[in-house]
């Protein structure tokens, strides 16, 4: 038989370490949320997938066109009118974030999800990259620090 193990202020301990339970917050999440957006429309002007590889080139045909109208057919960053990004949008939870477009229109009438479908289907653009991942346990972590500190 083993002997007893006494544990000194372990109720102090439980006590202090009870907002572990309240941890989550919605603010945090809603932080996430906005990071991810800015970190995606940032890879995306640059050109670059989640992955960070270069985007396949326009098809010669949409390059034209594009070129047609004033904006430049070599760089491929999904950016036309700018619609379609600028209605990327989020939800937050206390413990979850929902990136999403907003179910408006860009000037041709093309409902923005619909667009965002389209072009993630040759361009992977809207997803977390491993290092959105890291940034966002960061932010996490961030959030329990200055919590423990207030203990």
């Amino acid at each position: 038989m083993s002997d007893p193990v006494i544990l000194i202020g372990l109720r102090d301990v439980l006590r202090r370490l009870s907002y572990l339970r309240n941890f989550q917050d919605a603010r945090v999440m809603d932080e996430v949320g906005l990071m991810l957006i800015a970190r995606i429309q940032a890879r995306t002007a640059e050109g670059r997938d989640v992955d960070g590889n270069t985007f396949e080139p326009y098809s010669p045909k949409y390059r034209l066109f594009r070129e047609r109208t004033g904006r430049t057919g070599r760089k491929v960053n999904l950016f036309y009118t700018g619609s379609m990004m600028s209605s990327m949008t989020h939800t937050a939870t206390k413990d979850m974030v929902t990136l999403f477009f907003a179910n408006t229109q860009d000037p041709s009438g093309t409902p923005n999800p619909l667009k965002a479908y389209f072009l993630h289907q040759h361009r992977r653009f809207f997803a977390m990259s491993g290092e959105d991942r890291l940034m966002a346990m960061q932010i996490i972590r961030n959030h329990v620090r200055r919590q423990t500190r207030r203990r």
